[in-house]
């Protein structure tokens, strides 16, 4: 399926050389850049080693042997393809706008056989993970180094209003200089003005380094720099442990260990930075890199020693690991998931829950047996002392005992309240009805709070395919009543329910109906549409998806011969726009 080495793009502009990595959405190739170094003597031609990155859905794509033309095998196919081929194109052009020493540069996007191409800097080393893998547990100063510079980096990106919200060691790169490099801006997300989403994407996330808003789609849908201050501290507590933190949607019942207890060597000031940034609540985070940044101390003097380290199984290019960011809502993926994947599955964690119940009813059934025993031979003996053997017999048939609410006794960390004390444990009664020798052994019904019956806090699937189809039922409701936040809110949460296409089309029509609501249609403008956005009364130009292809920042929108628009800005002199949007020239006199 990869194109083979020495395949020419661009009428041979570039020439691949090999496949370096490839993953769910894409392939990496690395090539050469055909160019020319003009000078005053003369003109040289010259090779430039680059990366190109070729968007490749490999669940839904082919390509034709002959042509080389990349193949979709079915509609659904096409609509997914489609969507990320946009998303592609999107992280290109973001990249474009961030030039950075510590960002890798991209050259330019192009279209050919039927997908789309990013040519990127050539960046030669090593990648964090692949450092961490060959030599271990990095030292405390050389990941302030690289925090430092990536937190630079970062900061320079939400300046413009983006996240990059794939923050891990893997998107990292060290080049020979033994500097850090940003890569893979693939899910990042920019924001315009008034800081609300200005590009939709599905829930993408790596496992352990995405902070809880992450794996809800609202979660991010206003700007703010909390999820990647997340990601990078739980990026620093990898490079410092060796072990990937456990997932911030799984924390409110399993604890993070502290960085200290795995590796002595931590210092208590970098390891209270990484808990701030790694804090559940993103209010309780620091509230931007630079604040982060400022909490470490960051050494002034760095050694300057040329990393050497190179990644053998790419000679000399680093691995671009695309297959440890999953699509959240794709439950069909045959991917094998590594320590950096995720993909939260409903099944699975209801069927990790059952597992943990019936070892923990393994454990305690028989505990609670000797326990009712021991109390039931210290009472006989107690009574026999005072006189009183024979006038009751004390818990009989104790081997008998099944009641589920005793069985499902939760051990010593479920008995604790949240200011983290042990809770009363529950009273043993012994009475003796009327005509009945034999006591009962009963706990009250004031100390039955807090302890589960069998299974009541774990969903069957008969509970789950009733709330999912509950939702479906919601949401269309309420989008055939123009409601279509909330019509979306539902879809979202069946999504989480039970992931499938059908779902996240909806949840797309939502999104879709929510922009078109923004604007005023004004007239047809070839394939675009002349629009003025209800928010600033400004004019501009939407596509079919209502996303703006000529900004709304316009006083007015005039007829400036076939096929040309003319916008006029705020000094009332204009741009003119042809049918697809593009710019061809400005006005510089009033118009």
């Amino acid at each position: 399926m990869n194109l083979p080495g020495g395949y020419n793009l661009q009428n041979g502009k570039y020439q691949l050389t090999k496949v370096i990595g490839q993953g769910g959405f894409g392939i990496t190739y690395l090539g050469v850049w055909n160019t020319e170094v003009k000078g005053k003597l003369g003109t040289v031609k010259t090779e430039v080693p680059v990366c190109i990155k070729e968007y490749f859905f490999k669940d839904y794509c082919s390509r034709d042997e002959k042509s080389s033309h990349v193949l979709i095998h079915s509609e659904t196919g096409q609509i997914l393809f489609d969507k990320f081929k946009e998303k592609l194109i999107k992280e290109a052009k973001i990249l474009s706008d961030v030039h950075h020493p510590y960002i890798v540069n991209v050259l330019e996007v192009f279209e050919e056989n039927n997908t789309a191409y990013i040519a990127m800097e050539h960046i030669s080393g090593c990648s964090l993970k692949y450092m961490l893998d060959v030599e271990g547990v990095l030292p405390e100063n050389k990941v302030l180094r690289y925090i430092s510079q990536i937190g630079q980096a970062l900061d320079f990106v939400h300046q413009k209003n983006i996240l990059h919200l794939d923050i891990k060691p893997s998107n990292i790169l060290i080049d020979k200089k033994n500097n850090a490099r940003l890569i893979d801006f693939g899910v990042s997300k920019r924001y315009d003005i008034e800081q609300q989403e200005t590009s939709t994407t599905m829930l993408t996330l790596s496992k352990g380094f995405a902070p809880i808003e992450q794996y809800d789609n609202e979660g991010t849908q206003s700007f703010s720099p909390c999820p990647d201050v997340y990601s990078l501290g739980a990026t620093m507590y990898n490079l410092l442990t060796g072990m990937v933190p456990i997932e911030s949607i799984l924390r409110a019942t399993r604890p993070l260990v502290k960085p200290s207890e795995i590796n002595q060597d931590i210092s208590s000031k970098t390891e209270n930075a990484i808990l701030t940034a790694m804090k559940v609540n993103p209010v309780h985070r620091f509230q931007s890199v630079k604040a982060m940044i400022n909490e470490l101390d960051i050494p002034s003097y760095f050694d300057d020693t040329p990393n050497l380290l190179i990644e053998e199984n790419t000679e000399q290019q680093p691995k671009i690991d695309e297959e440890g960011t999953e699509l959240l809502s794709d439950s069909s993926s045959s991917q094998p998931v590594d320590e950096e994947q995720t993909q939260v599955r409903q099944e699975e964690v209801l069927g990790q829950h059952i597992r943990r119940k019936k070892r923990k009813r393994r454990i305690l059934i028989p505990a609670m047996i000797f326990v009712f025993a021991f109390l039931g031979y210290g009472v006989a003996y107690l009574l026999d002392l005072n006189g009183t053997s024979g006038a009751v017999e004390t818990i009989a048939n104790v081997g008998e005992l099944t009641d589920p609410v005793l069985a499902e006794i939760p051990d010593e960390t479920e008995l604790r309240s949240e200011s983290g004390n042990p809770t009363e444990s529950p009273q043993v009664e012994t009475t003796s009805p009327p005509g009945n020798e034999s006591t009962e052994t009963t706990i009250s019904q004031e100390n039955q709070r807090g302890i589960p019956e069998e299974d009541s806090d774990t969903p069957t699937p008969e509970m789950i395919e009733a709330e999912y189809n509950s939702l479906l039922e919601s949401g269309k409701a309420k989008f055939e009543q123009n409601n279509y936040t909330d019509a979306k809110a539902d879809y979202l949460k069946a999504q989480q329910l039970k992931p499938s296409l059908d779902v996240e089309r909806l949840i797309d029509d939502c999104e879709l109906e929510i922009r078109k609501e923004l604007y005023q249609i004004m007239q047809p403008f070839g394939s675009l549409n002349i629009v003025r956005k209800k928010s600033n009364g400004r004019w501009g130009a939407v596509n079919n998806r209502f996303e703006e292809v000529i900004d709304c920042i316009y006083l007015n929108s005039l007829s400036s011969g076939i096929d040309r628009r003319a916008f006029v800005r705020e000094d009332k002199t204009y741009d003119i726009y042809d049918t697809n949007g593009e710019s061809k020239g400005d006005g510089l006199e009033n118009y």
